[in-house]
């Protein structure tokens, strides 16, 4: 390329640009403007003057969003081929564009041209690649992207509570609060859970006039009268745990004031209230309870419990398609009912002939715009891929059978041990197989689910990795791994690299041989899968990695330090929960100090889900007196 084709964008700390936004711009593109010049900042040392349209118009500009100017130069966009949050970064002369059909792309599409551009690199709040540099120029763009997934939500306590990390990730955030700047949080409705019983159907306003509409937990029937007055804290454990719809009774019954007809009318209320909103979770309780009556259990014995829920789905959306058309006033408005298949619902309403799954009647092939939710959490190892014949057979078989029955798919999925929060989940082998297999589904939205409250060691890591797949699933594992170490824990990268590796070989050498199933309730915490020789190797290797800090200026050793101390927890809680005898009192002291030590910083506050790392500390140290 000759020198006549490069644009200068910044020459010896100096640039004649200007940032353009619209006239009426929105405020995800005041806040990609803001973004932009905030990453100019840091890696050239000035930011660019933003001007709008109404003003004087500059020679050269980074056009972002829908500006007049990128209409001019004939840059179009449509949500069809750029998906939700992907982008165009075209050039036209000397002018750049970053453009999108959605609020979030055009976020995503300043990031991407700094990446591409000025060697910008998000990695987690607390690490951020800036490359300085004094001259900025490069050849003409003409990118379209469309990302993987429309839905991308790498659930874990930080992409959770902070939603401005998610947004850098170009991720989504269904479940918490998320500013209009960062665009679209996704596309999910606040029906996006266990909608039926919370939302659509709400136990605590109905159950006590119509008792007929639900499946309540024994313990709980005769307590109806007590509802109303407690809080909704209080109050949430109980449908979510002990309570399911009679979908039979939707399915026979159509009176006016029905249950399926207040059903179908508080449903259309939420699509009415967000128009924006294209995927309604109708859900089910999180539980294995089903409704027992007599004609709850003679559809069940006939359509097994998905296809139960199915055929009242399907019902569910015929009744609002109708809807839709006739009385929306938004007649060509795309929507997704969507259904879990979950718990006693994830087998589906197929029979098996010749080695083939086929409905079991026509009112199981789901409608057009009806969509399966998989939540694999049972009967499933992600330590090996979904489709293994092996080792996910039952999961392999599903998934074929609902295949079959459903054209549309999203997906909630699993990453962590929720029996020992100190364990990193040892999915390494297989995120990319499963996101391949989903791509393959034709999966609209991936929720992949860390524990919300307590941050696991290396989740910062593994958010990475998932977020670059699930924008992009040419990229490789491997070296997305290596790029995050080598630019997060920096002097001790060659020792995080070596103890990871070791993790892995360990897995596969010894903690699988001996038992290890790789299921999320899994006791991965045992002695037979971790001797204590193999525990002791682990601590050689953080050893060296502290040794490679310890001679840094002070600021740079205490950043490393409390990374390194944050991962190493899971060979020190090993080590003090299956190894107490061979360590005499003094030592069992001092790594009851250390452990101290290494949890002062986003402490591991919980051990098992909702169990007080607190008992667990207490239990520890009554050994040691």
């Amino acid at each position: 390329m000759s020198d006549s084709n490069q644009i200068c964008f910044f020459l010896q700390g100096e640039s004649e640009y200007a940032v353009l936004l619209p006239e009426n711009a929105t405020a995800s593109e005041r806040f990609a403007a803001e973004e932009l010049n905030l990453i100019l900042e840091k890696t050239t040392g000035k930011a660019l003057p933003v001007v709008t349209e109404n003003g004087k118009r500059r020679n050269k500009v980074v056009s972002v969003g829908a500006t007049k100017l990128c209409a001019e130069a004939g840059i179009s966009v449509d949500e069809s081929s750029l998906g939700n949050g992907g982008y165009i970064l075209q050039t036209v002369g000397e002018n750049i564009f970053i453009h999108a059909a959605t609020e979030s792309g055009k976020l995503n599409g300043v990031y991407a041209f700094a990446e591409k551009v000025l060697g910008y690199a998000y990695f987690c709040f607390d690490e951020i690649r800036y490359e300085q540099h004094d001259t900025v120029c490069f050849g003409p763009l003409r990118e379209s992207v469309k990302p993987a997934f429309d839905g991308r939500n790498v659930h874990s306590p930080y992409t959770l509570y902070q939603p401005l990390h998610a947004a850098r990730l170009k991720c989504s955030n269904v479940m918490n609060s998320w500013d209009e700047k960062f665009g679209q949080a996704s596309t999910w409705a606040t029906l996006h859970d266990m909608s039926n019983v919370f939302q659509l159907l709400p136990v605590k306003k109905y159950y006590k006039d119509h008792p007929d509409w639900f499946y309540l937990a024994e313990e709980y029937r005769d307590k109806a009268d007590t509802f109303a007055g407690m809080d909704d804290k209080e109050f949430r454990h109980i449908p979510q745990k002990n309570a399911q719809l009679c979908y039979t009774k939707g399915l026979y019954d159509d009176s006016e004031g029905g249950m399926f007809d207040t059903y179908v009318r508080n449903l259309i209320g939420y699509i009415q209230r967000e128009p924006g909103a294209q995927l309604f979770m109708l859900g089910m309780g999180d539980n294995e309870y089903n409704c027992d009556c007599e004609q709850c259990r003679k559809e069940t014995e006939k359509y097994k419990v998905s296809g139960v829920t199915l055929r009242f789905v399907n019902k569910v959306a015929r009744r609002v398609n109708a809807w839709l058309k006739q009385e929306s006033g938004t007649p060509d408005r795309k929507i997704f009912f969507v259904v879990f298949a979950y718990l006693t619902a994830m087998e589906p309403p197929v029979k098996w002939e010749n080695g083939k799954p086929e409905p079991i009647d026509e009112s199981v092939v789901a409608e057009e715009n009806v969509c399966i939710r998989i939540a694999p959490l049972s009967n499933v190892t992600y330590y090996w891929e979904m489709m293994d014949p092996d080792h996910n057979s039952y999961m392999r078989k599903a998934i074929l059978g609902w295949k079959r029955v459903a054209k549309h798919f999203t997906v909630w999925d699993y990453r962590v041990h929720y029996k020992y929060l100190a364990a990193q989940y040892p999915c390494w082998n297989t995120v990319k197989k499963n996101l391949l297999l989903y791509k393959e589904l034709g999966v609209i939205d991936v929720f992949q689910q860390a524990y919300s409250e307590v941050a696991t060691p290396f989740i910062k890591l593994d958010d990475y990795i998932r977020s670059v797949l699930l924008f992009d699933l040419s990229r490789d594992v491997r070296e997305l791994s290596d790029r995050f170490i080598e630019n997060y824990y920096k002097e001790a990268a060659p020792y995080i690299r070596e103890y990871l590796t070791y993790l892995r070989r360990h897995y596969e050498m010894v903690a699988v041989p001996n038992g290890y199933s790789g299921a999320i309730y899994h006791s991965v915490i045992q002695k037979k899968y971790w001797p204590l020789s193999s525990l002791m190797e682990m601590k050689v290797i953080f050893s060296k990695a502290y040794e490679s800090i310890s001679q840094l200026p002070e600021e740079r050793r205490k950043i490393l330090k409390e990374r390194l101390d944050f991962d190493s927890r899971f060979y020190r809680y090993c080590l003090l929960e299956l190894y107490p005898e061979y360590f005499t009192k003094q030592e069992r002291q001092q790594m009851l100090a250390e452990w101290a030590c290494v949890n002062e910083k986003e402490p591991l506050k919980e051990h098992s889900v909702r169990i007080p790392m607190s008992e667990k500390l207490k239990e520890w140290t009554e050994r040691t007196v």
